[in-house]
Parts: structure tokens; C-alpha cells; sequence
């Protein structure tokens, strides 16, 4: 046996043939009292989620949903939400999540695509759904038994979209198999214990929020729905972890290293439950690792790597001292249960230790493919050379393997990046750019600006005396994609820059100067408070110059960066400006406000002077 044959023998049972739903309903036997799910002061327990999940079954079936068809969901976090994505499996459906924020062009796109006819959805989202899907209230009927349908281990679980390269959107179809090995594998690795919580705080249209949800309710565990927006404060999931006495948590790296932020600057959070954190979704650097060792030695953190093309994650890795002290981003691991991982070169062979190649997945893992799109499909889905009758997904990562066989990632092969763990194919931004009869051509790239990373457009204008505006380029952008793929600059240029071989050489595209963006019409600020929020901003987004009036969001701010905006505050002032009120007030002189009023309630005996002496002596 070679040694990648040896890294890769990871065969191990698992119930293949079972529906994921069924899994829960095992658990409804012998834990029917038991609080299944919890979402502010509502609870419900195992054999109230399995009645009402039946009873929504029953009304999807009469609506015409059978195996393997397509169920959009378009409602808010709540106990309704698990109540629809098991009711939807239940009736033999796999379920598309559907964000209420994206333009109604994006979800009339994504749900012609996917072939979705019917959608459980709230009555305040029904506008942003076509005419030709059926929409379903989340309430059931007053039947109780389980439907006669019965989907198993073969057939579809849910539809995901990810950013497609071609300017449509992927649908990728995954199966129960699949994320049935995955909520047992995790199982195996953490050992969730009947009672222990785990808390849902990833967005839905995001594969990892089904690890959250349905992984703690195949093993008698609860679930702790996390309010709207809680997702993006920091602070808030800190007292969610220390509420629910939490024993899991899964982030990005860059909340991760927010959190900890909060953890080393404030404390009072008691994490005594907390067992285990799992990183995924961008590269996790070795000083994070350092800080959580060091500020929470007895909680295991672990690094894994996938994509949703293959239920989610297909490698784990538990990092120890030794990767604090690492170069790069620390190791992905070894593959999961039932899970490959090939490093290959060109051709297709197995490269030894230490040699950069194509970084492949097999195993029951992989999706069927993209809905819709057998070339693309194909494209990315090739059969196994290793494995005969099988298939092999490639992931467009580059990597190596270390002598031990765990894998690091080193970059992409293709131009597919990453913004805060969501993927983002450059060129469906292209394209979107293109649609503009004003624009010639355009290329998107990541650069760093401020103290993030961010799009950037380049275009070249189709008449070369009429040049695009670049705000109208981003709202285009923004009347057709999801917030995290509108560009925060774009550049007009005479022409784009070529190698020799006639291909843009995104090397040569100029540094960006970032302009002070959005409509709103320069205001100068007035008073500390303004000044001292205008500061924050011009560090955090790297710009020159903000006004009173400007907003955080038109100027490339985001939810992660309005909670280092927060976190800003909160060093400055002593005063805590909850996330949410960046989104509810996000101009400089609403924000300056909510300080202004946070830090009278706090100190209301001082005078204005003092007042003005704590915000920094700014005249």
C-alpha cells in the first residue's frame, strides 16, 4: 500500500441508506420531553418539533412536493425555520434556503434555476418570490403521523448556491448520504451528549449552519437559535455561549479572532461548557491559534477545510502549541470518515510529501453535481482514476502534504477568492459588470485596503468619450448579487493591462485610491462625537475622507467590519454600541449620536467639557 493509499483508509460505518430526518426522529422515541429547540423564550421539545414538523409535511405534500424535488424556505431564524427544514425532508424534499436580502432578481435566478415550484415562506417575504412558486405559510395542519414519503440515503437533502464563474449561480445538489456521514463523523469526534447545546448562529443560505442544526438533533441534543443579527456581534455570541452553556461553536477565523478580542479585553464570560470550536471557511493563521491556546487552554480548537460540494467540510485538523509556532496558514488534517483527499499533479498522479499540486476530494461526501449544469458539472466532478466507477471532486485549492499526510492549503488555481467564508467566482462579478452598455470589459480582483479585503473593479468604458460612472457600476452590481459581491471600488481605466501572451495581467492593475463612495453629497462633521466615528471609519476602510452624512455600508463597511467598528467604540468610549445599531443608524452622525446618548446615560453627572475630554479633546 503506498502512503497516500495508507492517509486515505478511512472507511468506517455509517447509516447510508437513512434519510437525515430520520435520524431525528429516532431520537424523538427516547427523548420526547426533551427541549429539541430553543429560540428566545420559546422551546420546544423532541415530540413538539416531530408533530409540527409532520403537520407541515403533510400541507408540502398536498402542494404537490415529492422525492427529490426542490423546497425553497424563506423564513427568519426561528423555531418555524426548524420546524420547515425538517417538515420539507419529511415530504421526501431537499430544501433551498433563500435569503430575504438578496435582490428579487437574484432570487427569482436562483429559484428558476434550482426548478423550485413551491416555497415555505412568511407572509412578509412573499413579494420577493415569482409568481410560479406556490408559497406554503410555515403553520401546519392538525395532523400529526409522519408521511408515507419516505426519502432515503440516495436521494437529495438540500440545494446550496455558490458563486458561479460564468455569471449564473451553482446550485449544488447534495444528498442524505452524504451529510449523514458527516453528522456521524462529528458525532464520533466530539461526542455530543444527550441535553449538551449547540448553537445555530451561521446564516442558513451558508452550508455550515446544517451541521449546527441537524448534527445536535440526531443525538438528543438541543439547539439554540440565535435571535436575528446576534449572528454578527461578537459580544452577543459570547453571552449566548455563556446563556445556553453552549459546548460547541463553529466560526470563521476572522470572528474567531473577534471573539477573542472580547474575550482578552473584557472577560466575565463563563465558557466552563464550552468543549470545542471548529474554524472553517478561510485560512486560519497561526497567531489565532497562539491567542485561543492561550486564552482558553482547555477547549479544543479545530481547523477543518471542504467545500459544499462535498456535504460541507472532508478534512479535520486539532491544533496544538505546534501550530502557533507554524509559517502559513495552519494544516487542514486529515480526511474525515469516508473521505479522500488526493494532491495531484497535472496529469493526474499522486504527488509525495512536500510538492505543491491540484487538490482533489472522493468519498461519499460528494454532491450529485449542479443542478441544471452537466458541463460545469463535469468540469468539476471527474472519475477517479484511483478508485474505478467512482468520481473525484476538484476543489481549484492548491496544497501539499506534510510527511505526517496532513494537508496545507497554499492558494487557488482559478479565480475563485474568498470574502469573510463566501465564495466568490470573479467573474459572475465580471459579467454582471458587462451588462452595462457602457462597459467594454472588466476584471475583479481582492486587494487590502483599510483593514480588510475587498473587491475591486476595473473597467474600460465601450465609447471613449462617455465613461461609466462607477457608483452606477456598483449599483448594478448590487441590483443583481448578494452584498458580499458588490465591488467597494471600481476603477475606469482607458484601457487593461496584457501580458505578452494577450491575457489581462492583473499583476499590472493599478492601486486603487479609494474615493469616499456612496450618493450621499460631502458633509463635514461637526463636533467630537463626528470627528471621532469619521476617524474609525478612515482607519478601519482605508479611506481619506468621510463625511457626516456618509454610510458605513455604502462605503464598503460589513458585519464583520461594523464589529471591529463596535470593538473600536468600545476602546475609545467605555460605552458599548451593540452591532445592530451600525445597521439601524449607519451614517456618522446617527452613529455620533447613539455615542453622544450612550455616554450621557453613563455619565450624567459630568460636565460637557469632561464629555468632550473623553471623546478625545477634538475641537
Amino acid at each position: 500500500m503506498s502512503v497516500p493509499e495508507e492517509w486515505n483508509r478511512t472507511d468506517a460505518d455509517f447509516p447510508a441508506h437513512r434519510g437525515l430526518h430520520e435520524l431525528v426522529e429516532d431520537r424523538v422515541a427516547d427523548c420526547a420531553e426533551r427541549a429539541a429547540v430553543v429560540f428566545g423564550a420559546e422551546q420546544v421539545t423532541y415530540a413538539e418539533l416531530d408533530a409540527r414538523a409532520n403537520g407541515l409535511a403533510h400541507r408540502l405534500v398536498e402542494a404537490g412536493v415529492g422525492l427529490d424535488d426542490v423546497v425553497a424556505l424563506c423564513v427568519d431564524r426561528s423555531v418555524e425555520m426548524v420546524v420547515a427544514l425538517l417538515a420539507i425532508l419529511k415530504a421526501g424534499g431537499a430544501y433551498l434556503p433563500l435569503d430575504p436580502e438578496l435582490p428579487v432578481h437574484r432570487i427569482a435566478q436562483i429559484t428558476r434555476v434550482a426548478g423550485a415550484r413551491v416555497c415555505v415562506v412568511t407572509n412578509g417575504y412573499r413579494p420577493l418570490l415569482p409568481d410560479d412558486v406556490t408559497a406554503v405559510p410555515p403553520s401546519a395542519t392538525p395532523r400529526t403521523d409522519r408521511p408515507d414519503r419516505r426519502a432515503c440515503g440516495a436521494n437529495l437533502v438540500s440545494v446550496y448556491f455558490t458563486s458561479g464563474s460564468t455569471g449564473v449561480p451553482k446550485g449544488v445538489a447534495s444528498s442524505h448520504e452524504g451529510w449523514v456521514n458527516r453528522m456521524t463523523w462529528s458525532q464520533r469526534e466530539h461526542r455530543l451528549r444527550p441535553g449538551d447545546t449547540v448553537l445555530h448562529k451561521t446564516t442558513l443560505t451558508f452550508d455550515d449552519s446544517a451541521l449546527e442544526l441537524f448534527w445536535p438533533l440526531t443525538v438528543g441534543g438541543r439547539v439554540a437559535v440565535l435571535e436575528p443579527g446576534v449572528h454578527r456581534d461578537p459580544r452577543a455570541i459570547l453571552d449566548a455561549l455563556h446563556e445556553h452553556r453552549s459546548v460547541y461553536l463553529q466560526v470563521v477565523p476572522s470572528m474567531l479572532t473577534m471573539l477573542l478580542d472580547e474575550i482578552e479585553q473584557r472577560g466575565g464570560w463563563d465558557l466552563s461548557a464550552l468543549r470545542d470550536v471548529t474554524s472553517s471557511g478561510e485560512a486560519l493563521p497561526p497567531e489565532t491559534v497562539g491567542r485561543f491556546l492561550t486564552l482558553l487552554p482547555s477547549v479544543g480548537l479545530h481547523n477543518t477545510w471542504g467545500a459544499t460540494e462535498v456535504s460541507i467540510d472532508s478534512t479535520n485538523h486539532t491544533c496544538g502549541p505546534a501550530d502557533a509556532a507554524d509559517t502559513g496558514a495552519v494544516s487542514v488534517g486529515l480526511p474525515f470518515d469516508n473521505n479522500r483527499v488526493h494532491v495531484l499533479d497535472a496529469d493526474f498522479r499522486e504527488l509525495p510529501p512536500g510538492e505543491v499540486g491540484d487538490l482533489h476530494i472522493a468519498g461519499v461526501g460528494l454532491a450529485r453535481g449542479y443542478l441544471g449544469d452537466p458541463a460545469t458539472t463535469a468540469r468539476a466532478f471527474l472519475p477517479n482514476p484511483f478508485s474505478p466507477g467512482e468520481r473525484l471532486y476538484r476543489t481549484g485549492d492548491r496544497g501539499y502534504r506534510r510527511p505526517d499526510g496532513t494537508v496545507k492549503f497554499v492558494g487557488r488555481d482559478d479565480h475563485q477568492v474568498k470574502i469573510r467564508g463566501m465564495r466568490v467566482e470573479l467573474g459572475e462579478v465580471e459579467s454582471a459588470l458587462r451588462r452595462s452598455p457602457l462597459v467594454r470589459d472588466a476584471v475583479v480582483v481582492l486587494r487590502r485596503l483599510g483593514e480588510d479585503d475587498h473587491l475591486v473593479a476595473y473597467t474600460t468604458p465601450a465609447e471613449a468619450d462617455r465613461a461609466p460612472d462607477p457608483e452606477d457600476l456598483r449599483h448594478l452590481v448590487a441590483d443583481r448579487m448578494p452584498k458580499h459581491m458588490v465591488p467597494s471600488v471600481v476603477v475606469v481605466l482607458d484601457s487593461l493591462p496584457l501580458n505578452s501572451n494577450g491575457k489581462v495581467d492583473r499583476e499590472r492593475l493599478p492601486t486603487p485610491a479609494r474615493p469616499r463612495g456612496g450618493d450621499a453629497e460631502y458633509v463635514p462633521c461637526e463636533g467630537p462625537a463626528q470627528e471621532a466615528v469619521a476617524e474609525i471609519w478612515r482607519e478601519l476602510l482605508g479611506l481619506e475622507r468621510v463625511g457626516a452624512q456618509d454610510d458605513f455600508f455604502d462605503l464598503g463597511g460589513h458585519s464583520l467590519m461594523a464589529t471591529r467598528f463596535s470593538a473600536r467604540v468600545r476602546q475609545r468610549f467605555d460605552v458599548d454600541l451593540p452591532v445592530r445599531v451600525v445597521f439601524s443608524t449607519p451614517t456618522v452622525a446617527e452613529l455620533a449620536g447613539e455615542i453622544e446618548r450612550l455616554l450621557v446615560a453613563k455619565i450624567d453627572d459630568m460636565s460637557e467639557d469632561e464629555v468632550r475630554a473623553m471623546l478625545g479633546g477634538t475641537e
